[in-house]
This record gives structure tokens, C-alpha cells and sequence, in this order.
């Protein structure tokens, strides 16, 4: 498609790309039409929005074709898009988040209950603990992954995004359509819940992983 083909030569990684200051500077020379300003943005996130689209569907194929037509449309209406973005990230993670919610739905042979219940957390033990032995790892990788299967599917979406992705709480309400209360009252309960399964170190290493 020759759309792809553009796109995939507009995000070839080059010697020549720019560190960026700000997030509003890079938004803006991409609103300009800067193809190496665009580069930037979609290597600075593609990973973060990724990691969250599988775990919100795990379905790699998917994910792999929202984030496609998430970043071809992304430069298509970059003229008509705000200028007041905030948060790239946040404006990113909702907009992929949509992408998906409608795919599913269109898919009835693949959308259901459960599948929209499950998100899954698959998080691993950040390189510096690594160090430690196989054994005393391994145990602590089932500690959390257990801890986490315990909470229900809104407290590991709003922990996800809290801590790490970084949202504000007020950005987590927005993009899982919440008041910010329940945002506060949902974290609060999970953080609760966590500390009772998971011994201090291993909790905090979780909410300190990024």
C-alpha cells in the first residue's frame, strides 16, 4: 500500500534527528509538516503504546494495525489537530485506546466479556534485579504476577496508566471514562490490595519501574 510504504520510509531511523526540547516544540514542527519531528514522536512512544495495547487486547496482529492507522492518520489531519496538546502521551494512549475499543467491537466473533475484562500485566523484574539468583527471582515474578491476578480489571488498567505510564489521575479518569474520585478511590484500593500480597521491596520496585 503505497500509504505504508511512505510511512515506513518517513520512520527509518537516521543519524540526523534532532533532540527535541519540549513537548510542544516537537508538536508543533510536526503540525508544520516536519517528517523528522513525526520520526521523533513515533519512536519516543511506539513502544509505550504498544506495551498497553496488548495488554488491553493481547491480540498482536491487531494492535500492530491501530497503531498503523493511529500514525497514518496522525499525519494525514496534523493541520486540524490541536495545538494545545499537554500531554503527547496521554492524547496518544486515548486515541490508540478508541482505535481498539472500535476493532473489537466490529469483531463479534472475537469481542467478549471476558476478553474486554481480562488486561492482562505481564510485568517483568527491572535489569538491575536480575542479578539476583534464578531461583529468588523466578519466586518473585510469581509473587507479583499472583498480586496483580488479584485485582479486578479497572484496578490494573488505572495502576497500569498511573504508574507506568505516568498519567495524572485527572488523565487516567479521562481516558478510562471515570470520575477522578473513583480514579483516586480505584489506585488507592489497588495499592491496598498490593501491599497485603507482595512484600515492601517488590512493591515498590512495581510502582517505581519506569
Amino acid at each position: 500500500m503505497p500509504m505504508e510504504n511512505n510511512l515506513q520510509d518517513m520512520l527509518r531511523p537516521g543519524a540526523n534527528l534532532r533532540v527535541v526540547e519540549s513537548e510542544a516544540t516537537l508538536w508543533e514542527r510536526f503540525q508544520q509538516g516536519d517528517r523528522e519531528a513525526f520520526a521523533l514522536l513515533y519512536r519516543q512512544h511506539v513502544d509505550d503504546l504498544y506495551h498497553y495495547g496488548m495488554h488491553f487486547c493481547t491480540d498482536g496482529e491487531r494492535v500492530k494495525d491501530c497503531l498503523q492507522d493511529l500514525f497514518q492518520d496522525l499525519w494525514q489531519s496534523r493541520e486540524h489537530l490541536s495545538t494545545q496538546i499537554r500531554n503527547i502521551r496521554y492524547y496518544l494512549l486515548s486515541s490508540l485506546r478508541r482505535r481498539l475499543l472500535r476493532s473489537l467491537h466490529r469483531d463479534r466473533n472475537w469481542f467478549t466479556r471476558p476478553d474486554l475484562e481480562s488486561f492482562e500485566i505481564e510485568w517483568a523484574l527491572p535489569r538491575e534485579h536480575q542479578l539476583i539468583s534464578d531461583e529468588t527471582a523466578a519466586a518473585q515474578v510469581q509473587q507479583l504476577r499472583q498480586a496483580l491476578t488479584s485485582l479486578t480489571r479497572r484496578q490494573r488498567e488505572a495502576i497500569y496508566l498511573r504508574f507506568y505510564q505516568d498519567l495524572s489521575y485527572e488523565e487516567v479518569s479521562a481516558l478510562m471514562a471515570m470520575k477522578t474520585d473513583s480514579v483516586y478511590n480505584t489506585v488507592s484500593k489497588a495499592i491496598a490490595a498490593l501491599k497485603k500480597a507482595m512484600v515492601l521491596p517488590l512493591f515498590l520496585m512495581l510502582l517505581h519501574q519506569r
